[in-house]
């Protein structure tokens, strides 16, 4: 028997502290031979970054001793924080971010003079296993130096210095990434751009001869980057620039690689200087450079690729035949693939989760089709009549431009809301902005849903997996294209009464948070947002922010400081004056990509305003939050938050919150 009660007050046994609980990140991964190994963030453990590893036979076991936390801090953003070859491990170690070696025992392959800050990513060993080669990023007083590098394992170095053993193989752009060797040791690719462009904005493809001594020679460019020659990108804001990612090598020696210079993300092949384009349809087969080491395609021994393509903003696995190129689906219960796509024995190795299915570490052998769990099989914790599953919807914006969502109702088999009622509706707007979201199963989602909010989860013009010209549609609008995009997923809905006019909320992280500011600042359509770790100055933005998005705003905002009015016009912080609804502020203290100074900025411009705001400030977080004690809080502030301003009663027992001013 279902009880009558309104939308958003409805008790959920998916608490806060379940979630965080439960709480795993998946990252990293690797095949050796029939181990797959991969990092998993567990907040139950103060997001330490543990390797586990997976058998032949499915035994699991974690990999490192117990203090030791993998991750690389390479862009801020990280990732490629491993390799392994006969089950050697070499990692970046959290803490240090030096290069360790581990056989049974640690050993330090590189070291830290006091006061150097040098990170490693993007490993590759080569197939005498005497040499490294890797991406290093040096913080220097006067600036931060990125560049490929080899360091040398060989027992005739032994005894030379970390320093001495360390050979530059290529600098003078301002970052690389995908250093991959040729199964024989004698090619080596790899990409690189200069700011202030982004990798997908445009980024070039390299080759060089690689030696055993670890040196490299005939270094040239292959194709990518600023090419005036090129005619398939006309039309585009983004005009005459070519994005490639991905460089991979076939076992006989053909060189392979993502390119958008179709205005489609696609797998290309590079023969004898013949390009050959292997999937030429609409489809987006990678995903942007945000972190390193990623890999959305394989390639097996007889040349046959398997690949994830996004069609319309969701992920499908399928299976491509280079010499036909026929493109085949592969009938699997996923929507979302992660960043890691691995071949090895006939079977291939992913992240995935679908609407319906909790994410999760999986094999399926290409041959038998069957699918193996090699994560540990934890239950979701709502059983599947629960759930809330994703509707892709799809809306007109401001000018006439379709976008992209996802609509979750409220779900909730205990509860069932009074009649000509509409739920409050939770618009979460996805950080990047050159990124994307999924219709993967979301606890964090499910949180809200199972207590009777609805959600509709954006992918506004900016997005990933929609083509170059709906990415490129947020060049030099952000801070207005996405926030209306928002505004008008909010509009579709609640003409289509599946939300409360009255009670409609915003949220995001990052660049999400930024959205969230402007829609609340420049528009009056929301009651209430909750801004996590959000950008509410562009111009500090421009000066704290990291070498890796240092110049970001170039292109979704304009040049600086030649577009100084444009970033002053955008910023939150100079217009609180029109800001009238309660903020929520969570920050992660120790946060080098959006600094804390952001969300100061905007408490005391809010508390000058006497404008209802709450601001929580996580001690050991940086931009996202991993452990499990701020996951909770933030969650539960988040609830008690929406619930007291929309003054929806519950029988929830949350912790109480000060709201200023309310």
């Amino acid at each position: 028997m279902t009880t009558i009660k309104p939308y958003g007050s409805w008790s959920s046994s998916l608490s806060a502290e379940l979630l965080a609980q439960k709480g795993v990140r998946y990252g990293h991964m690797i095949v050796d031979k029939e181990t797959l190994y991969w990092l998993e963030s567990r907040a139950s453990e103060k997001g330490r970054n543990v390797l586990v590893k997976s058998d032949a036979n499915g035994v699991q076991a974690d990999v490192l001793p117990k203090e030791v936390s993998v991750r690389t801090k390479v862009h801020e953003y990280g990732s490629g924080d491993f390799t392994v070859s006969d089950g050697v491990v070499f990692f970046s170690d959290a803490f240090n971010q030096c290069v360790y070696r581990y056989d049974g025992e640690l050993m330090a392959i590189t070291q830290s003079e006091d006061g150097e800050d040098t990170r490693y990513a993007d490993y590759v060993l080569s197939p005498d296993k005497q040499a490294l080669i890797c991406v290093r990023e040096r913080h220097l007083t006067d600036g931060v130096i990125n560049d490929l590098v080899c360091i040398s394992l060989a027992s005739k170095d032994s005894e030379l210095s970390a320093a001495e053993r360390i050979k530059v193989l290529h600098s003078g752009f301002d970052f690389y990434t995908s250093p991959r060797l040729s199964r024989q040791g004698h090619r080596l690719a790899w990409t690189c751009w200069n700011q202030p462009d982004m990798p997908w904005d445009a980024s070039e493809l390299w080759v060089a001869d690689f030696h055993s001594d670890g040196s490299i020679d005939a270094a040239h460019h292959v194709i990518g980057g600023n090419d005036p020659s090129s005619d398939l990108t006309k039309g585009y804001k983004g005009e005459n620039k070519v994005s490639v990612s991905q460089p991979l090598w076939s076992d006989d020696g053909v060189l392979h690689y993502l390119s958008d210079s179709s205005g489609w993300l696609n797998i290309y092949s590079f023969r004898d200087g013949v390009v050959n384009a292997l999937t030429p349809i609409d489809r987006e087969f990678g995903i942007p450079q945000w972190a390193l080491g990623c890999s959305s395609y394989a390639i097996a021994p007889d040349n046959h690729i398997y690949a994830v393509y996004i069609q319309q903003g969701q992920q499908q696995l399928c299976h491509i035949d280079e010499a036909s190129g026929h493109i085949e689906p592969i009938a699997v219960p996923f929507k979302y693939f992660g960043e890691h796509l691995l071949y090895a024995n006939e079977c291939l190795y992913f992240r995935a989760a679908g609407p319906a299915t909790a994410e999760g570490i999986y094999q399926y052998h290409t041959i038998s089709k069957e699918m193996t769990l090699l994560s540990d099989a934890k239950p979701f914790p709502l059983p599947v009549e629960e759930l809330s599953i994703a509707e892709a919807i799809q809306f007109k914006s401001y000018d006439d431009l379709t976008c992209h969502a996802f609509y979750y109702k409220p779900a909730n088999t205990q509860y069932q809301a009074p009649e000509g009622t509409a739920p409050p509706l939770l618009v979460m707007s996805h950080g990047g902005p050159t990124a994307m979201t999924n219709n993967a199963l979301n606890s964090a989602i499910q949180f809200w849903t199972h207590r009777g909010f609805a959600v509709v989860d954006v992918n506004y013009r900016g997005s990933t997996g929609f083509g170059k010209r709906y990415k490129d549609a947020l060049i030099e609008t952000w801070g207005i294209g996405d926030v209306e995009d928002c505004i008008a997923a909010a509009n579709y809905l609640v003409d289509k009464n599946l939300a409360d006019n009255n009670a409609l909320l915003i949220r995001g992280g990052s660049a999400g948070g930024y959205t969230t500011l402007c829609a609340l600042t420049f528009h009056n359509v929301f009651a209430a947002g909750m801004s996590r770790y959000g950008v509410a100055d562009l111009e500090s933005l421009a000066a704290d922010s990291h070498k890796f998005e240092a110049r970001y705003l170039d292109s979704v905002v304009g040049a600086y400081p030649e577009c100084k009015e444009r970033y002053q016009q955008r910023s939150p912080i100079h217009h609180t004056e029109k800001l009238s609804c309660p903020i929520l502020l969570l920050q992660g203290e120790e946060d080098k990509v959006v600094p804390p100074n952001q969300a100061e900025m905007m408490v005391a411009a809010l508390d000058s305003k006497k404008i209802p705001f709450a601001y929580q400030l996580y001690a050991g977080e940086g931009h996202g939050f991993r452990q499990a004690t701020t996951i909770v809080s933030a969650l539960n502030s988040e609830l008690y938050f929406y619930r007291q301003i929309l003054n929806i009663s519950d029988s929830e027992n949350l912790p109480e919150m000060k709201i200023n001013h309310w």
